[in-house]
């Protein structure tokens, strides 16, 4: 087995490793440095955890659609690739809450998007770029995601 073709499998990987770290200690330096000093009990902590379950289930589908499509040739691709998205899926929720709870950012729904962002784009840079996806993956996911956005953002009849 050509090891050349292997490193280039994961090369991208290493990229999103050290920036998750960079991210995950310029959140912990901001929060430590301006922490936001509570007065009151707030809803915050439950709102982290919906939102990180939410991008986990939403991970979870794209996994499950995209990682058999990965080259089967290359030994164990599938589950390393499932195990970094759930290290990713863990430092981009840690990122999130050190980020949300610091002085500059607390209930700012930006930084909602530093999860969206950072752990989708994770997923998509380590995962669906290198998955042969057919359009047939593509109109499953679509539907998936768009059955789910009806469920929960059509009003009630």
């Amino acid at each position: 087995m050509n090891t050349s073709s292997i490193k280039k499998f994961y090369r991208i990987d290493a990229y999103l490793m050290l920036c998750h770290t960079l991210l995950l200690a310029f959140g912990y330096g901001l929060w430590k440095l301006h922490p936001h000093i509570q007065t009151k009990p707030d809803m915050s902590g439950l709102f982290f955890m919906i939102i990180s379950i939410l991008g986990g289930f939403a991970g979870l589908i794209v996994l499950a659609v995209t990682l058999p499509r990965l080259d089967c040739s290359i030994r164990n691709l599938s589950v390393n690739k499932f195990v970094l998205a759930l290290l990713y899926w863990v430092s981009s929720t840690a990122i999130f809450v050190l980020f949300g709870i610091n002085k500059f950012f607390f209930n700012n729904p930006l930084v909602l998007l530093i999860f969206v962002l950072l752990f989708l784009s994770s997923v998509y840079l380590s995962v669906i770029r290198l998955a042969d996806m057919r359009n047939k993956d593509w109109l499953i996911l679509s539907g998936i995601f768009g059955a789910i956005g009806l469920f929960f953002f059509l009003p009630k009849l």
